[in-house]
């Protein structure tokens, strides 16, 4: 990143006017921006469908055999034969490795973030992403406007040998809101909407573990940990770069199909501006009901609520569901899939 400006306190002040006094000074990255994290990974599997793939959920790797030409990985779906196979799978990336190839390059040490999301009205208070001096540990508390129309402040980073399970902690939150607030003294009046927490495939060093096993016709992209979205393009175009230098011709790559994913930015129009779209269903974030039907007819229906959610931001406003939670379980009645049934391609 070589276009980046230092700003001396004045300057900040000048374009980020809510921002504490206490500032010294600021770098300005003109490059950096947000994006949807959900519907970005969305597109990116959409896409690849588009083109033949499959994809498999709630098929666990159980294990695999390489006879020299081929894989056979054994699945909680079942079994799966594939030429090459390229191990992404984030907190469980050393697990496949060990199951796989009998041993794991490195070890997953799983990172926790909390976050607070603040309501509507905090946007009007920043215009930029907020990031405060990194230290060894983490890059600090982040203070940003979402592309939903939301400010968020986060996250924390806390170490923990638990995969599966990501709390939040009053205390922790209350923290968070106290750093938020120290960087813009405003958010002091502001109500939070919600709070939520991930992990990062952290490991036990800090760089990304790139392990190519060319012979063996294997490729593993872990410890990714929280810059997955921003470098996956990057990931992917190094990926193929490496797989390309393997014991088989790659084929050329076709035309792109492109496969646009529906939009949820506050920035561009919004399904309810576009006229028939029949009622809106979820307040708050002026969801509709044709936005709704249209997910259960995509390529890449949900599979549950969180799925639904996601897709479309309904329940995820103000109320959190209080209000819509009733009528869209009715519309999502008999559309999930039942474990004994699920589809390929459902979450």
């Amino acid at each position: 990143v070589e276009d980046i400006e230092l700003l001396d306190p004045s300057d900040v002040l000048c374009r980020e006017p809510a921002l504490s006094n206490n500032l010294h000074g600021a770098l300005l990255v003109p490059g950096e921006g947000v994006v949807d994290s959900w519907s970005t990974p969305l597109a990116y599997l959409t896409q690849a469908i588009a083109h033949g793939a499959e994809a498999w959920f709630s098929a666990e790797v159980l294990s695999g055999e390489f006879d020299g030409r081929f894989w056979t990985l054994t699945t909680a779906r079942g079994p799966l034969r594939a030429k090459y196979v390229i191990n992404c799978a984030g907190l469980y990336g050393d697990v496949v490795e060990e199951r796989c190839l009998g041993d794991a390059s490195f070890q997953i040490r799983p990172r926790k973030g909390q976050f607070v999301v603040f309501d509507k009205p905090a946007a009007r208070l920043l215009s930029a992403i907020i990031l405060p001096v990194p230290s060894e540990q983490t890059k600090g508390v982040v203070v940003a406007r979402t592309i939903y129309g939301n400010v968020l402040a986060g996250p924390t980073a806390e170490d923990q040998p638990d995969r599966d399970r990501a709390t939040v902690e009053h205390d922790v939150l209350q923290g968070l809101i106290a750093k938020a607030v120290q960087i813009i003294p405003a958010l002091q009046n502001m109500q939070v909407t919600a709070a939520y927490a991930g992990l990062r495939p952290a490991s036990d060093r800090k760089e990304y573990r790139v392990r190519s096993d060319l012979a063996r016709h294997w490729l593993t992209l872990g410890g990714i940990r929280s810059t997955g979205l921003t470098a996956s393009l990057g990931l992917a175009s190094y990926a193929a770069e490496l797989l390309d230098r393997g014991p088989w011709s790659a084929a050329p790559s076709p035309e792109p199909i492109w496969t646009p994913v529906p939009n949820l930015a506050e920035h561009l129009p919004r399904d309810w501006q576009i006229p028939g779209y029949g009622e809106i269903v979820c307040h708050c974030e002026l969801v509709t009901r044709r936005e709704i039907d249209r997910t259960f007819t995509s390529a890449l229906p949900p599979g549950n609520v969180g799925g639904l959610r996601r897709r479309t931001r309904a329940a995820m406003g103000r109320c959190q569901g209080f209000y819509c939670g009733a009528e869209l379980a009715a519309l999502a009645e008999s559309r999930f899939p039942t474990p004994a049934s699920i589809d390929h391609r459902n979450e």
